[in-house]
């Protein structure tokens, strides 16, 4: 896998473990002078200081690389910035699998663990909104999940600023933390209204990345 891997600055401090509302973050990119991107990301366990995203909300349609990345995070109830130092994606512009990872200065002990989906299920999609800037848990979206070729099909859309948040499924009675996908947005054909990158995928892009970020 061809991968686009960004430094993007040197760590200033020692790695940091905040006290963390929860694994879901606000991300913003800067291209330029102009922050152009914007949506939401997570924690993953396995690699607690790197974050999950959908690679359109940290590179153009192009591939080009940020100059900057804005990670947010509630903490105590309020904003923290996180320090992002890194980012990497797969090459290939729009052909390319939609996930990125940002690796930021901090660690996540609540973060979540991704599941492959291999049924219907009852599922979330968790996400910051655009506009959304009060700080407060992210915005959960009931919507039924179903597998199909590489990707999670859903049958409710998020809003936009939630592409790149987790799709979680919800089975039995506890809190739901198992991850099968990334959300990526509207479907593009019909069947589903949304879509998101499968588990399978994710964790294969990341395993690439890991190296490189």
């Amino acid at each position: 896998m061809s991968l686009v891997a960004q430094k993007l600055r040197a760590a200033t401090a020692e790695q940091v473990e905040p006290r963390l509302d929860g694994p879901v973050v606000r991300i913003r990119a800067r291209f330029g002078k102009t922050w152009a991107a914007s949506g939401t990301g997570f924690f993953i366990a396995d690699w607690l200081s790197s974050i999950v995203t959908a690679r359109h909300v940290v590179a153009l349609a192009d591939g080009a690389a940020p100059a900057e990345v804005s990670v947010r995070v509630l903490a105590g109830g309020r904003w923290v910035e996180l320090e992002a130092v890194a980012v990497a994606y797969p090459s290939g512009g729009v052909a390319a699998d939609d996930v990125a990872i940002v690796r930021v200065n901090a660690r996540c002990t609540s973060a979540l663990r991704m599941a492959t989906l291999d049924a219907f299920v009852a599922g979330q999609i968790w996400g910051y909104p655009l506009g959304s800037e009060a700080p407060r848990a992210p915005l959960v979206v009931p919507a039924k999940a179903r597998p199909s070729e590489g990707k999670v099909l859903l049958d409710r859309q998020g809003r936009i600023g939630m592409s790149g948040g987790p799709v979680v499924a919800v089975v039995g009675e506890g809190p739901p933390t198992a991850v099968v996908g990334i959300y990526l947005g509207p479907a593009p054909n019909g069947g589903a209204r949304a879509q998101a990158l499968a588990a399978p995928s994710v964790l294969a892009s990341m395993e690439a990345a890991m190296g490189c970020a």
